[in-house]
C-alpha cells in the first residue's frame, strides 16, 4: 500500500486519490475516467494498466517522491492539500483558528490553513520543519508554501 506516500503527496499539493481493498479493474477504470496515473506496488497491475499505470519501485518514502519527481516532472511548490480529505486547504485569520486550538499553538504561530471538507486546522509545527527538510536535502527543491508557514513564526 502506498498510503504515507498518498499522505506526503497530499501535503506537496497533489490531488492523490486512494483507494483501499478495491478491485483492480475498478482502479484502472477509476484512473481512466478521472485521467489520473494509478500508482502502484503491484507489477502486475501496473503492466495491465498501461499507460494508465505506475509500478513505483522505491520502498522508502523519499526514495519514492524522488522517483515520482523524476518519472513526472513533479514539483513539490503547490498549495498544500488536507492529507485526509484531499481538499486545498484554505489559509484562516489567525483570530478564526485560535477558538479551536491548544493555547501554546494559538499563541506560538500566525499562519492557519483549514480543510474545507473536515475542518481540521494545520499550522506550521515541526512537521512543516521535517517536509520542508525532506524537500530540500533529499529532493534538491525547496517548497515555497513550507518555507512562508516557516517565516511566519
Amino acid at each position: 500500500m502506498l498510503g504515507k506516500l498518498t499522505r506526503w503527496l497530499r501535503i506537496l499539493g497533489y490531488d492523490v486519490a486512494y483507494f483501499r481493498n478495491m478491485e483492480d479493474r475498478k482502479l484502472l477504470a477509476i484512473a481512466r475516467l478521472e485521467g489520473r496515473i494509478l500508482l502502484t506496488k503491484d507489477r502486475a497491475l501496473a503492466v495491465s494498466g498501461k499507460e494508465s499505470a505506475y509500478y513505483v519501485k522505491a520502498d522508502t518514502l523519499p526514495e519514492q517522491l524522488l522517483e515520482l519527481k523524476q518519472a513526472f516532472g513533479l514539483s513539490f511548490s503547490l498549495p498544500p492539500r488536507c492529507p485526509f480529505c484531499n481538499e486545498t486547504l484554505k489559509e484562516i485569520p489567525p483570530e478564526e483558528a485560535r477558538k479551536s486550538l491548544p493555547l501554546f499553538v494559538a499563541l506560538s504561530f500566525t499562519t492557519f490553513r483549514r480543510c474545507p471538507s473536515c475542518q481540521r486546522t494545520f499550522w506550521p509545527g515541526t512537521h512543516w520543519q521535517r517536509i520542508r527538510r525532506l524537500c530540500q536535502e533529499f529532493l534538491g527543491e525547496s517548497t515555497s508554501f513550507v518555507q512562508e508557514n516557516l517565516n511566519s513564526r
